[in-house]
């Protein structure tokens, strides 16, 4: 009697193994037609209701009123799925610019920020892919990236101090909103802001004058002594005051490099 065959296991997929894009045609679902687009813009809205640490493939696919499998056929991962809902979000952040962009690089740049910054305030929740996680890297806007870049051109931009301009102003674009967006603490979030005013009320005048003098204006409105995000609290006039800083001191650093060019030449 020959041996029987290996029985096959049945039931879920490993929660580790990578999705497998199934071969053939897509599924019929029955319902509206299932495009990568409307998965994104249904993923875009999972993620601003209920944050990205809580995202998840099943839940978008009963949203969807399809199966998991579906979402596969049109976005292979949910590295994807996350990093195609943050591209979905920033969509149009170059339009007014246009594909020549007039004016003083100066004033682009002030507006490139701003723009930036309203957008990411429209979905806070995907601050914290923008600080800390590389994935959306891979869906940039090239667009957005070519404006930085022409822009910095016209400023006088070079070479390595090209490149050390365009991370700053990627820094700057990402920095402040992303920080200014930072939430609360999900558990017991009462206990902790009691806890936050507790410990600045604390603040030794003796030991600690200068903090202590500053803060009445400082505290419920400064990075590391707040207790509200900026989500609910905008930090409107410092954020103004950032852009000058950042547009003030690339069009120095860029005034200075014209200065040296002469001596500066093999290195850019």
């Amino acid at each position: 009697m020959p041996d029987a065959a290996p029985r096959r296991s049945v039931g879920r997929p490993r929660k580790d193994a990578a999705p497998v894009k199934p071969k053939g045609k897509a599924p019929n679902t029955g319902g509206p037609a299932l495009d990568r687009t409307r998965i994104l813009e249904a993923a875009l809205t999972l993620i601003d209701r209920q944050g990205l640490q809580a995202f998840n493939v099943r839940e978008l696919a009963d949203s969807l009123k399809v199966f998991p499998t579906a979402i596969y056929w049109h976005v292979p991962s949910r590295n994807d799925l996350v990093a195609g809902a943050m591209a979905l979000a920033m969509n149009g952040l170059c339009d007014e610019l246009g594909d020549a962009p007039q004016g003083r690089w100066q004033d682009r740049l002030s507006q490139l920020l701003h723009r930036y910054r309203n957008a990411l305030r429209k979905h806070p929740r995907l601050a914290p892919l923008v600080a800390s996680e590389l994935i959306h890297n891979s869906d940039f806007d090239a667009a957005l990236l070519d404006h930085v870049v022409l822009l910095l051109e016209d400023a006088g931009f070079a070479g390595k101090h090209l490149l050390d301009a365009y991370n700053v102003v990627i820094a700057a674009m990402c920095g402040f909103a992303t920080m200014e967006l930072s939430s609360v603490p999900r558990d017991d979030a009462p206990s902790w802001e009691a806890s936050c005013r507790a410990q600045i009320a604390a603040v030794d005048p003796v030991q600690r004058p200068a903090l202590a003098r500053h803060l009445p204006s400082l505290q419920g409105r400064a990075f590391m002594l707040r207790w509200a995000s900026g989500e609910a609290q905008p930090l409107n006039s410092s954020f103004d005051a950032w852009v000058d800083v950042v547009v003030r001191g690339l069009e120095s650093q860029a005034r200075a490099l014209r200065d040296d060019r002469p001596f500066d030449a093999d290195e850019a």
